[in-house]
């Protein structure tokens, strides 16, 4: 083989090679970067805390591990436009757009913070008052 083909050979497996390292490290970013995001941006508390007001809320957007952030969309609300994260679990699924209505003799009651984007909500759960 001549040196020229041995230097173009060796000149495009580097360049595969650094494009095939480039996406594997991209893809275990981004793997820990949904991981810490699930687990280490939420803060539950012992025990629930105050009352969120509103009675209508609609999510916005549905978080990769089933959580929904959503808004106070009730318009008797002093809070309206406030925004919350419940909590999903295996019973419960969210969907962007979805309205949910806290039903008459339940609040939204804040048991937890989640931080996002340089912002930090409430995370609520709907129970008897």
């Amino acid at each position: 083989m001549k040196l020229r083909t041995k230097f173009i050979l060796t000149y495009v497996a580097g360049i595969v090679t650094g494009i095939l390292l480039l996406f594997v490290v991209g893809l275990f970013m981004e793997i820990s970067q949904a991981t810490s995001a699930s687990n280490d941006d939420v803060v539950m508390f012992e025990k629930p805390r105050g009352i969120v007001p509103g009675k209508v809320f609609e999510v916005m957007r549905v978080l990769p591990n089933g959580s929904a952030l959503a808004t106070v969309n009730d318009i008797e609300s002093e809070n309206l436009g406030t925004d919350v994260l419940f909590v999903g679990d295996e019973k419960t699924s969210y969907y962007d757009g979805q309205m949910i209505n806290v039903p008459s003799g339940k609040v939204a009651r804040q048991i937890g913070t989640y931080r996002y984007m340089a912002r930090t909500v409430p995370v609520v759960e709907i129970m008897a008052e």
